[in-house]
């Protein structure tokens, strides 16, 4: 009862935002019924001109790469060494999500950070958008760069992937770290949070795509503070490579497909929860957000899980506390 009552006072406090990004949406989808009455020859998306900039650089020992795994082509940045590292984004980001923490990181690991299928310069397929087929990616690049044997971080959608990754080749896994959200399909959270969470349902919905497309800025920067803490968390860095990422052809239409597969994604959650995580588990939530609920939330699918609950942040650790997020995720990855 105490997550439940938690986890619905956060989304109470959250109703101002709600209502802003609904009018926001209800713009959206004015702006873009004008823009189908506009001649071709006048029409002008402001995303094209975002799309064409390149892709944002990592730390100077990192380099952009891409692979062709599982069917499709996924981009990611690698650098560092050491054992390897994989670092999984969510929605509403992609891998520049990660590059405060990279240099960092990278002294003591080998640090992967991919595009989840979907998004920025990794491919858009129609279908394989439920996190299984996700995990799935990323083990096979995993495997194509010679790994056997990795430590997994994923935050948002990417928390999903990798509980996926880890629930199917858990041999394969030394440590994994969640990161702020939830699994779908699991038990009392779950349905409490899917239900306050209306964006979930906005998302899924195979119109949206086309309702943000062309407005990935205005979509973006109005959404982040709906569930985040920290004021202007993101630097203009950031902003503009997220936006970027979302705006590349297909980027919104693709991501929200994250969302449209999490009837499936809890099907497959309940097989996977029959067989409990043996790896150590970091339940890594936000004060504002997840810490409410997801220690005991991932005791539900594993043995040894330990938390961190980052301080004066919400949904988006790694920008609104950088320093104890950093801080945790090295202290639990390097521990014997």
């Amino acid at each position: 009862m105490k997550t439940n009552l938690l986890s619905i006072s956060f989304f109470k406090g959250k109703t101002k935002h709600f209502f802003v990004f609904g009018f926001l949406l209800l713009t959206l989808i004015s702006c873009n019924k004008k823009a189908e009455e506009t001649p071709v020859a006048e029409a002008k998306p402001a995303a094209a001109e975002t799309a064409q900039t390149p892709p944002a650089n990592p730390p100077a020992n990192f380099k952009h790469a891409t692979a062709e795994v599982n069917g499709v082509k996924i981009h990611y940045v690698i650098g560092g060494k050491g054992d390897p590292l994989v670092l999984v984004h969510g929605f509403g980001q992609n891998w520049y999500m990660w590059n405060r923490l990279l240099p960092e990181l990278s002294k003591h690991f080998t640090v992967i950070a991919p595009d989840l299928r979907g998004v920025g310069e990794s491919d858009k397929p129609e279908s394989g958008y439920d996190k299984k087929t996700m995990a799935t990616d990323i083990h096979e690049l995993v495997k194509k760069l010679g790994y056997n044997n990795i430590n997994l971080a994923g935050h948002d959608i990417g928390l999903m992937v990798a509980y996926a990754y880890a629930a199917q080749y858990g041999n394969e896994v030394k440590k994994v770290a969640l990161m702020d959200a939830l699994l779908p399909g699991i038990e009392p959270v779950w349905s409490n949070v899917k239900g306050s969470a209306w964006w979930f349902g906005f998302f899924a919905w195979p119109a949206s795509g086309d309702i943000v497309k062309g407005k990935e800025k205005e979509f973006l920067t109005n959404f982040w503070p709906v569930v985040g803490h920290a004021k202007d968390p993101f630097t203009a860095e950031e902003t503009a490579e997220f936006i970027r990422a979302y705006a590349v052809e297909g980027g919104t239409t693709a991501a929200f497909k994250w969302f449209g597969a999490f009837d499936q994604d809890g099907k497959d959650n309940l097989i996977f929860a029959k067989k409990k995580l043996k790896m150590p588990l970091l339940a890594m939530g936000g004060e504002y957000f997840a810490a409410a609920f997801l220690k005991d939330h991932s005791k539900l699918v594993a043995e040894n899980v330990s938390e961190s609950k980052i301080a004066r942040s919400g949904h988006w650790l790694v920008q609104e506390n950088t320093a104890q997020v950093q801080k945790d995720l090295l202290a639990f990855f390097l521990a014997k």
